[in-house]
């Protein structure tokens, strides 16, 4: 960046894992256009068994190899690179170019975007993610949405003590008649099991797929021998565009309340938003982005872009619920990410380079 004579600016929120704000202004006023990507991968384990070093970064019958090579460094280094050859070609944007990277996404975003958006460190009206959208190594398709990721936890109280004598429910030390976190968590799995199976049973499939709910962690106890006072359960539950946060909540605490009613020592905190959850991203279709890339990809590749939803998350939900703006997905590399030889096409690493390098000079020219 230095010798493109490019501003950096660094956030760390963590120890040793940087955030990166890079911009390019023009010498024109304009608007901003920003590739968002993320920098941290998931680990490589030892029970992958890859016929590749997953940090080698080898180069194999067209193909670089390694973890992270999908998800994302391919369409972050694609940016890159189409910002690099833009301005050594001399290309002078109307407005602001910017490129951020962060190092905490696949973990939450709490020490990356969600941090810096915060902060009211990015600022853009459009934009590209570079995260990976094909589906075959050799065509880029355009991710343009996404259903939310809910995840929720509630917290039940049970009577507790040493387990050397059992509980009874007459005791006068006893509050929850004479049963523990455990026999009270368990009715209240039994009913968000019961609502899970209602969401699949009622909610309509959409484009974005179908809504749904798990639990998915029980936490109690702290010795063998005594009886818990307290567990948590944890649900992640997935919501579509015809759903919200609040009533998502709903659901599950009027599933609570039916286990009041049969059990009136029944009592629950419900927790909303304990861990970041990312919202339902849905871009527009018509937007001036979306026709820019779908135009460049035919110039590049032949072909326009198949747009698709896809259940899961990203960085630019967060950008598009703070900020605004429309910011679709199109990248190179395929679902086939942290796994044993991860890899990324190097031709559909080129026409990403080349499709971006094109969707500036439309959106910024």
């Amino acid at each position: 960046m230095d010798k493109l004579d490019i501003q950096v600016d660094t956030y760390e929120y963590q120890k040793d894992r940087p955030n990166f704000i890079a911009k390019w202004k023009g010498s024109q006023e304009g608007k901003t256009f920003l590739f968002n990507g993320h920098m941290d991968v998931f680990p490589a384990t030892e029970t992958e068994d890859p016929s590749y070093n997953a940090w080698s970064g080898e180069i194999k019958d067209g193909f670089v190899y390694g973890r992270g090579t999908s998800d994302m460094k391919g369409g972050d280094c694609a940016a890159l690179m189409a910002v690099k050859f833009l301005k050594e070609m001399g290309f002078d944007p109307k407005g602001s170019i910017v490129l951020n990277y962060v190092s905490d996404e696949e973990s939450g975003g709490e020490h990356g975007i969600l941090s810096l958006l915060q902060d009211n460190l990015i600022q853009a009206d459009f934009g590209i993610s570079m995260e990976p959208s094909s589906k075959d190594h050799h065509t880029t398709d355009l991710m343009i949405g996404h259903g939310g990721v809910y995840p929720c936890q509630v917290i039940v109280y049970g009577d507790g003590g040493h387990a050397a004598k059992p509980i009874k429910a007459g005791d006068k030390d006893n509050k929850y008649g004479g049963e523990d976190a455990i026999k009270k968590a368990m009715k209240a799995v039994a009913a968000l099991n019961k609502l899970a199976d209602e969401v699949i049973a009622k909610k309509p499939v959409t484009e974005y797929g179908q809504s749904h709910m798990a639990v998915t962690k029980i936490n109690a106890g702290i010795a063998v021998n005594n009886y818990p006072r307290r567990a948590e359960i944890c649900i992640d539950r997935r919501y579509m565009p015809n759903e919200t946060p609040e009533s998502v909540d709903a659901e599950i605490i009027a599933a609570l309340e039916e286990v009041k009613k049969t059990d009136p020592t029944f009592e629950y905190e419900f927790h909303n938003h304990y861990e970041p959850d990312t919202p339902v991203f849905v871009n527009d279709e018509n937007s001036e982005i979306v026709k820019a890339i779908d135009a460049s990809c035919e110039a590049v590749c032949g072909r326009k872009p198949k747009h698709f939803t896809k259940v899961g998350g990203c960085d630019v939900a967060y950008i598009k619920k703070a900020i605004g703006g429309d910011y679709p997905w199109f990248g190179p590399g395929t679902d086939e990410i942290a796994c044993a030889d991860e890899k990324v096409s190097i031709e559909n690493y080129l026409n990403c380079i080349m499709v971006y390098m094109a969707t500036l000079v439309q959106m910024m020219g």
